[in-house]
């Protein structure tokens, strides 16, 4: 089954909610809908299945228009997972599994046949619901319910399953089981899933292509990797992010950075000396304070250099595992010349990095208000024979001001600059 979506636009009265959405989901596809709240996710859901009756054409499969359809052979092809599902009921799991054969009884008061047994069993073993087959539906978890209703999604015998944020009320370890449980149903058994999700990282994780939404606009459509990019996810939810790549699943995953609002630029800038992974949250503090930001040298391999990257924040590259050559030393002096403020943050030292901290004993020559963090007083992680300690206490005894922490950091500079 191939289904396409053709300039599809839709209105609630005057209210347009989608606005002309192309894209095309081949068979076997995992497609992720995404999107802000109010962007047309769940519409453009119940638009593919027919429930709010698209325009004509808009929607096809095979290259026929679902308007022509009927609601029988249209539910012999799409099943639907709602977010959640319960009733008053006393059904059972198995009979609201059964429901799922509803669609291929030959008339509506038809009763179940061998057939539907045999499709009921299997879609609840294949799903691991067998197991809850007697027990009550209202009786179970969020999750044990969510998986019987996708038992009954696979009971349908569907091409495709419809999923409207399955995982929206699952603990992690439920909506990863869930989502497990779904992508095997894909891969196994060739069923086409298109899913409104909410959680980027799922998404990025199970999908194998996002059309991301955003005020009726389809904004974006491919892989995770070409569509959870910082300057797409910045443009449509108004959060900066830092994406990475999982080393455990090879897929995209996306860090957002602090919701708060950073404060009104001023114009003043720090430079911070930095490695070893120590100075990512200095950067981010900095810059939520209304400061301009560069960092000393860097190796391309150190994770602060990947930080600075992604923080968009001047830095000087050096390459991985070398020693900091003069070249980058004269361009890190040249960044110290332009900043107001100097800290040294408390990175490891050694005979590669050591020039990092002669830039501050430098910046402390030109008359720059050096700033010396250090957890306790006078004690850094010196890898050189206590050199870098000895630049440290030279650089206190001649006005470099000690702090222990990075609210003391930002106190002090606050003061300077008031």
């Amino acid at each position: 089954m191939k289904l396409e979506i053709k300039g599809l636009s839709f209105s609630f009265g005057d209210k347009k909610v989608l606005k002309d959405v192309t894209f095309d989901v081949e068979p076997g596809e995992f497609i992720g809908l995404m999107g802000p709240n109010g962007s047309g996710k769940t519409t453009l859901l119940r638009c593919i299945m027919n429930y709010l009756n698209p325009p004509a054409d808009s929607v096809l499969l095979d290259g026929v228009s679902t308007n022509t359809q009927s609601s029988e052979d249209l539910a012999r092809t799409f099943a639907v997972v709602p977010q959640s599902s319960s009733t008053d009921f006393t059904f059972s799991a198995y009979d609201i599994v059964m429901m799922g054969r509803l669609p291929h009884r030959s008339s509506r008061f038809a009763g179940p046949t061998m057939e539907d047994a045999a499709a009921v069993q299997e879609a609840m073993e294949r799903t691991d619901t067998w197991k809850y087959a007697t027990r009550r539906f209202f009786a179970l978890s969020g999750g044990e319910r969510q998986r019987v209703i996708i038992a009954r999604a696979v009971a349908q015998r569907p091409k495709a399953l419809l999923l409207d944020e399955p995982t929206v009320y699952l603990d992690i370890n439920g909506q990863l089981e869930v989502m497990d449980l779904i992508k095997t149903l894909n891969k196994e058994q060739g069923i086409t899933v298109i899913s409104v999700l909410h959680d980027v990282n799922l998404a990025a994780r199970y999908c194998d292509k996002i059309a991301l939404l955003s005020n009726g606009w389809l904004e974006a459509y491919g892989s995770p990797v070409a569509v959870l990019n910082p300057d797409t996810i910045q443009s449509v939810y108004g959060v900066d992010v830092v994406v990475r790549k999982d080393p455990f699943t090879n897929a995209v995953y996306v860090m957002p950075h602090s919701s708060l609002a950073a404060g009104p630029r001023h114009g003043r800038r720090v430079h911070l000396l930095c490695g070893g992974g120590v100075g990512g949250p200095f950067m981010k503090s900095l810059l939520d304070a209304g400061f301009g930001v560069s960092t000393g040298v860097l190796n391309v391999l150190d994770s602060d250099f990947e930080n600075a990257r992604d923080l968009r924040i001047p830095t000087v590259a050096e390459l991985p595992f070398s020693a900091i050559s003069e070249s980058a030393f004269r361009d890190n002096i040249a960044l110290v010349r332009d900043s107001e403020f100097v800290v040294l943050s408390p990175f490891p030292v050694g005979p590669g990095n050591l020039k990092n901290v002669e830039a501050a004993k430098q910046a402390a020559a030109m008359g720059k208000r050096v700033i010396v963090v250090r957890p306790e007083e006078g004690r850094g992680i010196d890898f050189v024979g206590g050199r870098a300690d000895e630049i440290v206490k030279e650089l206190i005894s001649s006005g470099a001001i000690p702090v222990k922490d990075m609210a003391d950091m930002l106190r002090e500079i606050s003061r300077g600059v008031a």
